[in-house]
């Protein structure tokens, strides 16, 4: 599970920036200058869809650490240390992260290359909001809902961004799974 969701992951990534730069050349045109419209709420679904396949990650994690733990205690020893690396590559569990990157300032490759993602998604929020509020104008004459552009674009921000402090600030649904888990192995999570 958890390469499928990290391929995924990665397969999102690539092909959303690819869809960002053909909207971004779509949207120097005169006849497609309006794509520049769809970026912001584009950059906030891939973001959402990671943030998604992420979940995926850590239900694995959390099953595998369970999983290793358990086998690791019928052999009285550490024979399975995977979760070990993983703690220590990608995140502990139930320590402090935000999609999938730790709150430390020793990153790894991997938050490294979610920050550079959310630096990109950011500026390319940033450009395309702009050129809409340079657009608009000539645009909401042809279609008079686009009055309405930037206050959806504010409640979809918002939205998006309160969901995610919720879901990675209380780790609910983490916590739900461990507890499963543990009961099934009678295993804890301590060290992982």
């Amino acid at each position: 599970m958890q390469h499928r969701y990290t391929d995924l992951f990665h397969r999102l990534i690539s092909t959303g920036i690819f869809a960002l730069i053909l909207l971004a050349a779509a949207s120097i045109t005169d006849a497609f200058r309006a794509a520049a419209l769809l970026v912001p709420f584009f950059v906030i679904y891939i973001g959402a869809q990671s943030a998604h396949f992420l979940t995926y990650v850590v239900l694995a994690r959390v099953y595998a650490v369970g999983l290793e733990k358990a086998i690791n205690e019928l052999l009285e020893g550490d024979v399975l240390i995977a979760h070990r690396l993983e703690a220590s590559y990608l995140f502990p569990l139930g320590e402090p992260q935000f999609a999938g990157v730790p709150l430390r300032a020793d990153q790894t490759y991997n938050g490294f290359i979610t920050i550079h993602f959310w630096v990109l998604g950011a500026v390319a929020f940033a450009l395309a909001s702009y050129r809409a509020w340079q657009l608009l104008p000539a645009l909401e004459t042809q279609f008079s809902p686009l009055a309405f552009y930037f206050p959806a674009l504010i409640a979809w921000s918002l939205l998006h961004l309160v969901y995610l402090f919720w879901y990675f600030g209380t780790r609910y649904h983490e916590q739900r799974v461990r507890r499963i888990v543990s009961d099934a192995y009678d295993t804890s999570y301590e060290n992982a």
